[in-house]
């Protein structure tokens, strides 16, 4: 197979082939947490529906996406800590966001090739710290839950 004067090999697609599928089912992880994330919080707290964070799945529409989802995220969890009184960052987890979706756009942007590669290592660090965030703070909002629901049953117990 031929494509603008490269010649393409079996091995090549193939290899390409994998490398998508290792991308998309790594991506559908990443928008479970973030949807998962959102269903935690408060629907009053939510800048965004937890199923719009499927959106980050639909090829150059996620360049635009990824600006969307740290903003959001980080004011509905904002919102969500501030109900719950418990202390966080200011603006939970929008440096290192919107930090990933920048370098995420440089790296599609087509200036240079050493541009795109530079770009897109960093935005592979910056996804992943970004990725870990967001479910440090799913699960602390998971805890937070669990803590509430043994107050109460305990406040229950007293009361009987």
């Amino acid at each position: 197979m031929e494509y603008n004067g490269i010649i393409f090999t079996e091995d090549m697609i193939w290899a390409l082939a994998i490398t998508m599928v290792i991308y998309y089912t790594v991506l559908a992880f990443y928008c479970h947490t973030l949807k998962k994330t959102l269903d935690l919080i408060a629907e009053e707290n939510r800048f965004l529906k937890p199923k719009l964070a499927w959106l980050t799945m639909i090829p150059v529409f996620n360049i635009y996406w990824n600006f969307v989802i740290a903003s959001r995220m980080s004011d509905s969890l904002t919102n969500e800590f501030y109900d719950r009184k418990i202390p966080e960052e200011e603006f939970p987890g929008k440096v290192t966001g919107t930090t990933y979706a920048i370098l995420i756009a440089l790296a599609n942007f087509p200036v240079s090739q050493g541009l795109s590669v530079f770009t897109g290592l960093f935005s592979l660090y910056f996804f992943i710290r970004y990725w870990v965030k967001i479910d440090n703070f799913r699960v602390l909002l998971k805890e937070h839950n669990r803590y509430l629901m043994l107050k109460k049953e305990s406040n229950e117990h007293e009361a009987i």
